[in-house]
């Protein structure tokens, strides 16, 4: 059972506390939280029978992120978990007020819609000179004539997504602000995951090759790859990152003075919160174009079939008058 961004924020906001209050992981698991009871008890369970962080994290249920998991491993082993999970709360925190304020600019222009593929059915089936036309079998056929292929379109389009189609991404990151949304939110996770992973002592071959697959961005993850190699050759990342065209300049001007001058850490949670306010920012357009859009679709359906009811109706008057 997957958890909300709000409850898995929670989730990780109590452990932290209890954590930094000194109780032990075994024991904080076990205090009340969102996260599923069972589960956490019995990973409580094979902390105190001596089972490794690789294994406690590796058992947890599906409301335990992967993408959060290296962060977590990483904590666990240098005595930063409560620090890194704070950091986590705070950014899911953030995501699950995005969420909320996309849904709430999309229900009304999507509930128009689906008012408006009831009622047209409808009254296409009014004829002046006979009265209503058709049953309730033609009616319902109607309605979804209009909501079916729509409604298609966008579970096909949320499946190939969540399976990563590259076809569907693709198509995602050519549209306007959605593509833009994607392309920052990418970086933004990025630097979150290097700054993070960092901080919480892990080497950093290592956090660069689990950021870079954290991203979900299929550039950011070839790069990554590379940069990884350098690494094991001896290499700092700083003086290559220039030849990669995935990490914008402002980034690599950052990356390069927290290499140089210390402090590479916090200069990538700066980063990353940068990035995060302009993909929140495309996202935020996003949610004002696309439900405009189908509300201007909206008004043209209706467009349509108020003066395709305004020609019957003068019609059947000329008619009457002709007969008179």
């Amino acid at each position: 059972m997957s958890l909300s961004s709000t409850k898995l924020a929670l989730v990780y906001h109590n452990l932290a506390q209890l954590l930094g209050a000194g109780v032990t992981l075994a024991e904080a698991l076990r205090a009340p939280s969102p996260a599923p009871v069972a589960d956490c008890f019995r990973l409580s369970a094979l902390i105190e029978s001596g089972a490794s962080m690789a294994e406690v994290i590796g058992a947890a249920g599906d409301w335990l992120p992967q993408s959060d998991r290296p962060f977590i491993l990483a904590a666990a082993g240098s005595g930063r978990l409560p620090l890194v999970l704070e950091n986590l709360a705070a950014r899911h925190e953030q995501i699950g007020a995005t969420r909320r304020r996309v849904l709430f600019a999309c229900i009304y222009p999507v509930g128009v819609f689906h008012f408006a593929a009831l009622i047209f059915p409808f009254l296409r089936m009014i004829n002046f000179e006979k009265g209503l036309q058709g049953g309730m079998s033609n009616y319902v056929t109607g309605v979804l004539t209009i909501l079916l292929p729509v409604w298609f379109a966008a579970g096909l389009l949320f499946y190939l997504v969540r399976r990563e189609n590259p076809l569907a991404l693709r198509l995602l990151d050519l549209l306007p602000a959605i593509g833009g949304y994607r392309k920052h939110q990418a970086l933004a996770d990025f630097a979150f995951a290097l700054g993070n992973l960092l901080e919480a002592g892990a080497p950093i071959g290592q956090a660069w090759r689990d950021s870079g697959r954290i991203a979900r961005s299929r550039r950011i993850l070839a790069a990554s790859r590379e940069i990884e190699e350098l690494i094991e050759g001896g290499l700092s990342p700083g003086p290559s990152l220039g030849k990669y065209r995935v990490f914008p300049a402002d980034f690599i001007a950052r990356y390069q003075t927290g290499e140089t001058a210390g402090g590479l850490e916090k200069a990538l949670l700066v980063v990353a919160a940068d990035y995060q306010v302009r993909a929140n920012q495309r996202l935020a357009a996003a949610s004002m174009l696309y439900p405009g859009l189908l509300f201007s679709a909206v008004v043209v359906m209706v467009a349509y079939v108020v003066i395709g009811f305004f020609m019957n109706y003068v019609a059947t008057l000329n008619k009457l008058m002709d007969g008179g």
